[in-house]
């Protein structure tokens, strides 16, 4: 309690700094408990923060102790191993400075068409994926239901529109993916289609309602792609982009290393002797 009531009562700095705890021939003392034990925390916390910090500061003094008796000298050297990070981390930092300046981040889409064609195969789906849209209704008049299917499965477009507002007066939601791909996987976790309605579906595109009991599914499926097909441009297109900016700074890194090296060398200020 004395180490908690000098931190939490913000005691003057002792002239002797008393040590508070050891490790071999290393010792804590209460400054270095002041620096990273804030004033304001509660008699309690100050606790806890002092006895978390003292256990942390012996545990890796131990650890520093095991692995200095145990590594051979090599190992034990780390100044080349701590120039040759500073070099590269002063190397990447400029690098980085330049992209940031002199990259051309406008991709056309004639780029990314181009790129697509020539790397189709790379684009390859690992599961199926469509464009539909689906719905679940709970209602128990059938005949509602039966409208509902006529109009859903062979409906003119007033027909459809007129199912949609009864949907939407009705607090229904459709969920609509006619303009985006989505996993089949995510259609299958909200529609219980069999392995057979699935499969025959992905199959031939269409319309499909399933019932159970006073529940109805209403799934329609505009386009569909197959597992191990080629993606949609669509699906790839951010990845594309971010594949041509990636060329374009490895090349402008690569010009920016020639172009520096050969001033450097026409300048003399660089040479191989003889």
């Amino acid at each position: 309690m004395v180490v908690v009531c000098l931190i939490a009562c913000a005691a003057p700095e002792d002239p002797a700094d008393k040590p508070i705890a050891r490790a071999y021939d290393k010792v804590l003392h209460w400054s270095d408990l002041r620096k990273v034990i804030p004033m304001d925390a509660s008699q309690e916390d100050s606790a806890m923060l002092a006895q978390r910090y003292m256990e942390s500061w012996m545990q890796q003094e131990v650890f520093l102790r095991v692995a200095e008796s145990n590594l051979s000298a090599d190992r034990l050297d780390l100044e080349e191993q701590l120039e040759n990070y500073r070099r590269s981390l002063v190397i990447f930092n400029y690098e980085q400075a330049l992209v940031d300046q002199k990259l051309d981040v406008d991709v056309t889409e004639e780029a990314i068409s181009a790129y697509y064609e020539a790397h189709r195969s790379n684009f390859e789906l690992k599961d199926n994926i469509v464009r539909a849209r689906w719905f679940k209704v709970n209602e128990p008049d059938k005949r509602v239901v039966r409208k509902m299917e006529e109009r859903f499965m062979g409906g003119n477009s007033e027909q459809r529109h007129e199912l949609e507002l009864w949907l939407a007066r009705s607090g229904v939601t459709i969920t609509d993916r006619s303009d985006s791909w989505t996993p089949f996987t995510q259609l299958l976790a909200e529609v219980p289609l069999s392995e057979a309605e699935a499969g025959s579906l992905l199959i031939k595109n269409g319309s499909k309602v399933l019932k159970e009991g006073n529940t109805a599914w209403f799934v329609e499926i505009l386009e569909h792609r197959s597992r191990n097909s080629v993606s949609p441009l669509d699906l790839v297109r951010q990845d594309i982009r971010s594949i041509l900016l990636n060329q374009r700074k490895l090349q402008l890194i690569e010009s920016m290393r020639r172009n520096v090296y050969k001033q450097a060398l026409d300048k003399n200020e660089v040479e191989i002797y003889d």
